[in-house]
């Protein structure tokens, strides 16, 4: 059921691929390829072993320094790409699904809703910001795109977000793993009686989310 999208994996690894034969075809500087291709290799791999612990993130939000050295040619491509992806999107930063349950992309300084109790993190490629809001709390589910996480620390951060009365609920882009996130929180807090009515409200504050089928079972699983 996690594998609903086998083509990310399968393009990471041709990158991968092509990286190497660039390397091994050039030679010379170009052997320093083989670094990235190890990277996206890694991430592949990852979609069929280790999901988001890739890149060494933990729940508190840190991510192992060692980690991070080691994928720093692939953070920094997609950390690259997602801020471009924010300055063409005309979507807003967060939307509210309910009154207390808002949910978007990771937001930049200044950014986060007022009134905040807690961030739910569900990226897996970033670490906590330095900007975070004093005061506020956070809690990560490293989960990579389109993935889904493990049921038990799902179920357990779940729990936590439910008690809070204003909670923000991000991923990168806010259309994946924030929503299935954000759906299933609506059926645990009493607003939806289903996840699909959840994401019904979701995608009606915010029209591009969507769910694959493995988030959407993930989701209904840990909120009956």
């Amino acid at each position: 059921m996690k594998r609903s999208h086998l083509w990310i994996p399968a393009c990471f690894a041709l990158v991968a691929g092509l990286l190497v034969f660039m390397a091994f075809d050039r030679r010379g500087a170009h052997w320093l390829l083989v670094w990235p291709a190890a990277n996206c290799a890694a991430v592949a791999a990852a979609y069929f072993r280790s999901g988001g612990g890739v890149f060494g993130k933990r729940a508190d939000g840190s991510r192992s320094e060692v980690v991070v050295a080691w994928m720093l040619p692939f953070l920094t491509v997609q950390y690259l790409t997602w801020r471009l992806q924010v300055l063409v999107s005309p979507e807003n930063c967060f939307d509210e699904a309910s009154p207390g349950v808002f949910v978007g992309r990771r937001p930049l300084p200044g950014e986060h809703p007022a009134g905040l109790d807690l961030v739910v993190d569900v990226t897996a490629e970033f670490a906590k910001p330095a900007y975070h809001p004093a005061g506020v709390g956070y809690a990560a589910l490293p989960t990579l795109d389109a993935y889904v996480p493990e049921p038990a620390p799902y179920a357990a951060l779940l729990a936590q977000a439910a008690a809070a009365r204003v909670v923000l609920v991000h991923c990168a882009n806010g259309h994946g793993r924030s929503a299935a996130f954000a759906a299933a929180l609506l059926v645990k807090k009493g607003l939806a009686k289903d996840v699909d009515e959840g994401l019904a409200l979701v995608r009606k504050a915010r029209p591009a989310c969507r769910l694959n089928p493995a988030q959407r079972a993930a989701a209904q699983s840990v909120s009956a």
